[in-house]
C-alpha cells in the first residue's frame, strides 16, 4: 500500500501525478472529484484507503461513481501519535525513584513519573 500525504488539494493532486499503478492507496484527505480523477488517471487503485473522519466528509456520489468503477473505498483508523519507548526506559530503572530516572535518562521528570507508576502500578 502506497501512502500520500499531503497539507492541500493541490499538494496530494500533484503526489498522485507522480505516482504510478498502485492496487492499494491511502490519501490523508477528503476525497472530492478532482483527486478521484488524478487517482483513476495516474495511480488505477484498487482500493483506497482514507481517514474515518475524512471518509464521513468525502462526497458519498463520489465513493459510489468510485464503487461503480470497480474502486473499493475504505475506511480506516490511522494510528497517530509518535510510537514512544519511554516505558522501555523506565522499566529498566524501575528499582530507582523517579528523580534518579530522570536524570539519569536525561527525561522530563513528569514524564519519567508518569510511566513510572503506571508500571509499578501495573505490577501489582
Amino acid at each position: 500500500m502506497k501512502e500520500l500525504r499531503a497539507k492541500t488539494k493541490e499538494e496530494l493532486i500533484e503526489k498522485i501525478k507522480n505516482c504510478e499503478n498502485v492496487d492499494e492507496i491511502y490519501i490523508n484527505l477528503e476525497l472530492d472529484r478532482d483527486v478521484a480523477i488524478a487517482l483513476l488517471e495516474n495511480c488505477e487503485p484498487k482500493k483506497i484507503y482514507l481517514p474515518k473522519s475524512k471518509y464521513k466528509r468525502s462526497s458519498k456520489k463520489i465513493i459510489k461513481a468510485l464503487e461503480g468503477v470497480g474502486v473499493e473505498v475504505i475506511p480506516i483508523s490511522p494510528k497517530t501519535g509518535r510510537p514512544t519507548n519511554v516505558d522501555i526506559i523506565v522499566k529498566k530503572y524501575l528499582d530507582k525513584k523517579p528523580e534518579e530516572i530522570a536524570k539519569i535518562t536525561g527525561l522530563n521528570l513528569k514524564t519519567v513519573e508518569y510511566h513510572y507508576y503506571k508500571l509499578k502500578k501495573s505490577m501489582k
